[in-house]
């Protein structure tokens, strides 16, 4: 258990179950990149004002990065207990890196360099830097089934299987309900419905089915994330004939 499971798991009771820091990350791509627009565009229209609003852009990303580095330790804490993995090392030097350009382009808009071949060179490489992190990003929780911290989730998700589903689930299938297999599940497509699934499992009439309830203290969160990275690489192609859940 880290510090911050209390919290996630607060916020799962009222229906949040999803990693604080994609929300956040957001903010300063999306300020980064509006930073290098207005700066192209003031330096193609020639238009002072532009230069203004890409230094406002400026600040703000700065900004931003505080509450986005933050959520995303916490994340990093909660999903991976603090996981040394390559591609979190990649992003906290990217992060690095990105706090860095930002510093210097505020020290260039303060000493009155905000329309200076210098500051759009910053405002450039910023945005390289967004987009590689947001690309790393995306490979961590959605890309990486077989990259190094991927491939230990998947790992940790199949003994998890094997002791809680495999009695009823070897192979994909179902033994009890033949008619609904693990392999191409409709909750396979989405981590969200899995967790809602297996904390409260129904048929799709809405009654009550054979499987038992996972709850928190059966299966935490990041077991949950585990398991399901390892059912989606394993049974998440429909099997020939079969019916998804």
């Amino acid at each position: 258990m880290t510090f911050f499971d209390p919290l996630y798991r607060a916020l799962a009771y009222i229906g949040y179950r999803d990693p604080l820091h994609a929300p956040f990350t957001h903010f300063p791509i999306a300020l980064v990149t509006a930073a290098l627009i207005f700066a192209l565009a003031a330096s193609w229209f020639k238009r002072s004002n532009f230069w203004t609003f890409a230094g406002y852009s400026l600040v703000l990303a700065w900004l931003f990065t505080f509450p986005t580095v933050l959520t995303g330790f916490m994340d990093w804490q909660h999903y991976y207990r603090g996981e040394w993995m390559f591609l979190i090392e990649l992003k906290i030097y990217l992060t690095s890196f990105l706090f860095v350009i930002l510093s210097i382009g505020l020290i260039l808009v303060y000493k009155g360099r905000g329309e200076s071949p210098a500051i759009l060179g910053v405002y450039v490489i910023a945005f390289i830097t967004v987009v590689a992190l947001g690309f790393f990003g995306g490979r961590i929780v959605y890309g990486g089934l077989g990259g190094p911290g991927a491939s230990k989730q998947v790992e940790a998700g199949e003994k998890i299987f094997q002791h809680h589903c495999r009695s009823c689930h070897e192979g994909g299938g179902d033994i009890v309900m033949h008619q609904y297999p693990v392999k191409g599940s409709e909750y396979l497509a989405d981590f969200n419905k899995f967790v809602d699934f297996i904390r409260d499992p129904r048929l799709p009439d809405g009654s009550k089915g054979p499987m038992p309830a996972f709850p928190h203290n059966k299966i935490t969160d990041r077991e949950a994330h585990e398991l399901y990275q390892f059912l989606v690489q394993k049974f998440g192609k429909v099997c020939e004939g079969g019916t998804s859940r």
